[in-house]
């Protein structure tokens, strides 16, 4: 199984638009634009990418700010940027036409990518992502969201360092099913501080409020995109719960919607043979 070291020295870092991204491709034939969560990577699909090299061309690489990719100050990060990205990767490798597999903040970003029209989505699948605002429970979760995201507090606690790895830890545990090992805790918190990216936390939170201003037109968006939309969704997230997917389906009726009732947040992550198996049937 691949690690951070193993997963960085097979990719490339590729000048995109003024950034030295981190880029990484895998397999031929029909391509796949995966797209990360916040705050992880490309990593996200380490273990999944394996599983599809055979039978697709996999285009996995970190946003500006994320994982083993150029994270400048200042700079204008923002789900229009990761769009700008995402496209000129696209171009960089002659894709016109893809599949896209998205997933958290990758949700939001597929959605823009649509409502832009510029690269033709062919067929899309949104894992456990939160496109809709609907309430979550997690009271600890919504508290800290509310401090990282204010506009003064965010950033000085950025700035402290206050970001740390006891801090992303207890964040994150929350998130999966099971008790996350201190092994993948720490290859996940290797990637948020490269180039001392963890002081970028609160600052590329922000998407958020990007996300909240747009959210009804680009689901109005992917109301009329025609293409196959398909959902895999981990049932046991506390963020992005299936009320969230519930509210795709009302948009998309026709998505064909996979519930995976033991799994959490990242199930690409937890199940990616499950997931691999969907991905396959889903892009067939």
């Amino acid at each position: 199984m691949a690690n951070p070291d193993s997963w960085r020295a097979t990719g490339d870092w590729l000048l995109i638009n003024g950034q030295q991204l981190f880029v990484k491709t895998l397999g031929k034939g029909q391509p796949i634009l995966t797209l990360h969560a916040f705050p992880t990577s490309s990593y996200d699909y380490s273990r999944i990418a394996p599983l599809l090299e055979n039978q697709y061309q996999l285009i996995l690489f970190d946003y500006p700010g994320f994982g083993f990719s150029e994270k400048p100050r200042p700079y204008p990060y923002s789900l229009f940027a990761y769009a700008d990205a995402a496209e000129s990767i696209a171009a960089h490798f002659g894709i016109k036409r893809t599949f896209v597999l998205a997933h958290d903040i990758g949700d939001s970003l597929a959605l823009t990518l649509l409502a832009r029209k510029r690269l033709i989505v062919e067929r899309m699948i949104l894992m456990n992502g939160s496109v809709l605002s609907i309430p979550f429970d997690e009271m600890t979760m919504r508290v800290i969201q509310r401090m990282l995201l204010h506009p003064i507090l965010g950033p000085f606690i950025g700035n402290l360092g206050l970001i740390n790895k006891q801090f992303f830890s207890k964040t994150t545990e929350k998130l999966f099913s099971y008790p996350l090992p201190q092994d993948e805790i720490n290859d996940f918190w290797k990637l948020i501080t490269y180039h001392n990216g963890a002081r970028l936390y609160p600052t590329l939170m922000r998407y958020m409020l990007e996300r909240w201003q747009h959210q009804h037109e680009w689901l109005h968006t992917l109301g009329d995109y025609a293409a196959p939309l398909t959902l895999i969704w981990g049932q046991l997230d506390p963020i992005a719960t299936p009320a969230v997917a519930d509210a795709i389906v009302e948009y998309r009726p026709d998505a064909t919607y996979h519930r995976l009732d033991s799994v959490g947040h990242y199930p690409h992550w937890e199940a990616p043979e499950v997931v691999a198996e969907l991905v396959r049937s889903a892009f067939s």
